[in-house]
């Protein structure tokens, strides 16, 4: 039996399961006597001392209210005489069957999670899809859209995209600015920063091989016109070796007055025929 020197006045009890069932008045011998204050009926009650399991500041029964003809405080209301019913108990949802409700704000919690995840995702694949641009267009240069197929004429300032893509070879380029005066096959000072340009595109893929072809406009005979495209693209190929690049990567061709990019009738038409063209042979 459990020791019960500690029980004292106005101490709760509780039964086995914890229920409240009363406030200790005195210990009369080998009972506990209750006050009638914490009775539901208003009456004294006693518990056998040898219902107590244990006592700390409050007096624990080792039998439930039922099995010492006790009632739960407050259980019966109606037998104060005040009238009232007690309330209903609480439905426990785990074990009286009620279905316990469910996480309302998980799904949306997981649905954000996975829109964050795609918007990460593609904002990664913007940036490594720029950075790779990026890396495939030497500085100084724009990057052209090229095609497959038979080589055609661009602008050069394609270059660096092509030597950097896997498009077919051989591919011609128009240089964007350089043009001769008439009769001339000088690289004018103003024309040097567009080769240096070129220059600087060439270096970044030693492996790339071109021919350099000078063109002149229909006014002069065929060999007079054939010398002077010669010397023209002598001049540009002279001009990228000094530039840094190795002369034995480059070839220097004439194109005459053969296939015009414009009418040999207008002054702008013939200027635009006195250009020079770079062809990639390999990469």
């Amino acid at each position: 039996m459990a020791d019960v020197s500690g029980i004292r006045e106005h101490m709760e009890v509780r039964d086995a399961a914890g229920v409240t069932v009363g406030t200790v008045d005195k210990v009369e011998g080998d009972r506990i006597k209750l006050t009638r204050s914490a009775s539901p009926d208003g009456q004294h009650h006693y518990i056998p001392t040898s219902a107590v399991a244990r006592v700390d500041t409050q007096v624990h029964l080792n039998q439930g209210a039922a099995a010492l003809g006790l009632a739960a405080v407050g259980a019966t209301a109606a037998a104060s005489g005040s009238g009232e019913h007690p309330l209903p108990p609480v439905l426990n949802r785990a074990v009286d069957g009620a279905k316990p409700r469910g996480n309302f704000y998980l799904p949306w919690i997981v649905g954000l999670v996975g829109l964050i995840l795609l918007l990460l995702l593609f904002r990664s694949c913007v940036h490594e899809k720029a950075a790779t641009t990026t890396a495939a267009a030497p500085a100084g240069t724009a990057v052209v859209a090229q095609t497959s197929g038979a080589p055609e004429s661009t602008a050069l300032s394609g270059l660096g995209g092509y030597l950097a893509g896997t498009g077919t070879t051989p591919r011609t380029f128009t240089f964007d600015k350089l043009h001769f005066d008439t009769n001339k096959a000088d690289v004018r000072a103003s024309d040097l920063a567009e080769v240096n340009d070129v220059a600087g595109v060439l270096k970044q893929y030693g492996q790339a091989r071109v021919k350099i072809a000078g063109y002149a406009d229909a006014r002069g005979s065929d060999p007079t016109n054939e010398k002077l495209g010669q010397a023209r693209a002598d001049a540009v190929r002279a001009a990228l070796v000094k530039a840094g690049i190795d002369g034995g990567r480059i070839e220097a061709v004439s194109g005459g007055a053969n296939d015009a990019v414009a009418t040999n009738d207008t002054t702008q038409g013939q200027q635009a025929n006195r250009r020079t063209e770079l062809v990639v042979v390999s990469r």
